[in-house]
């Protein structure tokens, strides 16, 4: 999340226990603050936005996932399809935007245009590769010849057709990401200063002056004409930090009144703020990545060796205080079609591991494994990196750390040789989207390069399915195909964590633990 100028919120004063109390003069609702990691704010467009408690207090897309994992309407009215490839989205009325602008079937399409065009440089525009269209706005060379997705047609002030590139039965799931949010006509004017200071549709604003080039904190006001249910608070202000853990650190000073606490810093909340504490399992993975362009690689024993030499019980039990699950596939039970064992290799069994990685011809030379900048993956990684050294005896390994922003375009490009330890949380509760996310051969987040046609296939059914349950039986077949060929080695699922001060309550988190900002209450 990211910061702004603090304005009126500087009268804030520690608070015992953990927390900042803020001053007596808020506006009826009371106000708090939160610290967050700084990339949850490093943009504020929806087509640049990360999945963040922040962008959902933002923007309402057409859609939600409710705390049950089930896709809702929230902008849309219905959602209707015959095919699951052409979609019919009729909006309620009465919304508007932040400055008053009604939100149209056109605000959609032209945020979605905008968001797919390659010239903008959106984050997210890889989303909308499911719609006809992206592909000439994305050329593999050269300078697109249009600027509008083909498969987007305003057909009405409320109403929208959608054409599609292939079936997709859970395109109402996809519609709840922030990407699809809508914009409204003053957004177009200057991009980039509205990334700043966006106009959303959500239940809190940006107040002005936004995100100063450089700044720290935003400060977030309800948006009292917000149609669906309002936030609780009236003013929120919002706090960046490089890491969880110095967040957590400003909490315990009395600096912020909401952060989130992983790893050690979980184990320590739950002894200091057990009753300040709120935990949730996350719909996400941590893995073990094999750069399959790397011809070390190639063979699958050598990637079912390094997955057998990894003690993930130890990892969990000693490094995560308990605080995650060990993993044998790649999605917990939290969500739909998950808590499958589909990695036959994802056991502790250094014997095996050995005999496997001399059956493909031993291992020769040094060994490089990467992850991104954050405390807790590099103490993992750096137990991963002994654990191999000593079960697989490789004497020659390192490790080395990259931004978000660098590791994940270096691995898409190729530039990365050795494994890789990163994180993947399900963009909505659903297998398909974890399966999708980490093996299709499309997808802008399978960073190992792994293709099949098998999987493929088998995918594109589940998307077909004209039931949820018929999709979801497929999904786990292709997930399961997937994991024979072992292009990464699930390790654990995380449980997510935040504390808060003693004067807030009613704090959720949401599916991929993520503070949900509207639901906390100032007393």
């Amino acid at each position: 999340m990211a910061l702004g100028a603090a304005g009126a919120l500087a009268a804030v004063s520690a608070c015992g226990g953990g927390g900042a109390q803020s001053g007596g003069t808020s506006a009826a609702g009371g106000s708090y603050s939160i610290g967050v990691p700084s990339w949850y704010i490093a943009h504020l467009t929806p087509g640049k936005a990360g999945f963040s408690g922040v962008a959902d207090a933002i923007w309402t897309p057409l859609t939600q996932v409710d705390r049950g994992g089930k896709v809702v309407d929230a902008v849309a009215q219905s959602l209707r399809s015959t095919d699951q490839k052409h979609w019919t989205i009729t909006l309620k009325s009465g919304w508007k935007f932040q400055n008053g602008e009604p939100v149209t079937a056109q605000s959609f399409a032209d945020s979605w245009n905008a968001a797919a065009y390659a010239p903008n440089a959106m984050t997210n525009g890889y989303l909308f590769a499911n719609i006809d269209g992206y592909a000439a706005l994305n050329p593999t060379s050269g300078k697109p010849t249009t600027d509008k997705l083909s498969g987007v047609q305003v057909v009405g002030a409320s109403t929208l057709k959608v054409t599609l590139v292939k079936p997709l039965s859970m395109f109402p799931y996809v519609l709840a990401g922030t990407a699809f949010a809508p914009m409204p006509k003053a957004a177009f004017k200057d991009l980039a200063a509205y990334d700043r200071l966006p106009i959303g549709n959500g239940p809190y604003q940006v107040a002005s002056p936004g995100l100063a080039p450089g700044g720290q904190q935003i400060t977030l006001k309800r948006f009292d004409g917000y149609p669906g249910a309002k936030g609780k608070a009236a003013q929120i202000t919002v706090k960046t930090y490089q890491t969880d853990a110095t967040a957590f650190t400003s909490f315990r000073s009395g600096a912020v009144d909401i952060a989130t606490a992983s790893g050690n810093d979980l184990s320590t909340a739950s002894r200091m703020y057990s009753s300040q504490l709120v935990t949730s399992p996350t719909a996400a993975v941590v893995y073990l990545g094999f750069p399959l362009w790397d011809r070390r690689f190639a063979d699958v024993r050598v990637r079912e060796a390094f997955s057998l030499a990894v003690d993930r019980k130890a990892i969990v039990a000693s490094l995560l205080q308990g605080h995650a699950q060990t993993a044998a596939g790649i999605a917990p039970n939290v969500i739909a079609g998950g808590g499958g064992t589909d990695c036959a290799d994802c056991s502790y069994d250094p014997a095996r591991a050995r005999q496997l990685l001399a059956a493909a011809g031993g291992w020769k030379g040094s060994l490089t494994l990467w992850t991104k900048q954050d405390p807790d993956m590099q103490t993992v990684l750096e137990a991963i990196v002994n654990q191999l050294r000593s079960n697989l005896g490789i004497s020659s390994l390192s490790m080395k750390v990259q931004p978000t922003d660098q590791i994940y375009p270096n691995l898409l490009a190729h530039k990365t040789t050795g494994p890789f330890l990163l994180y993947m949380g399900a963009s909505y509760p659903n297998l398909y989207s974890q399966a999708d996310q980490l093996f299709g051969s499309t997808s802008g987040t399978n960073v190992g390069g792994y293709k099949s046609g098998a999987f493929d296939s088998l995918m594109n059914r589940a998307a077909a399915a004209t039931t949820s349950g018929a999709g979801l039986k497929l999904a786990q077949q292709a997930t399961r195909t997937a994991m024979a060929d072992l292009p990464l080695a699930p390790l654990y699922y995380p449980v997510s964590g935040a504390v808060h001060a003693k004067k807030l309550s009613g704090l959720q988190l949401g599916y991929l633990g993520d503070v949900d900002l509207s639901s906390v209450t100032v007393r």
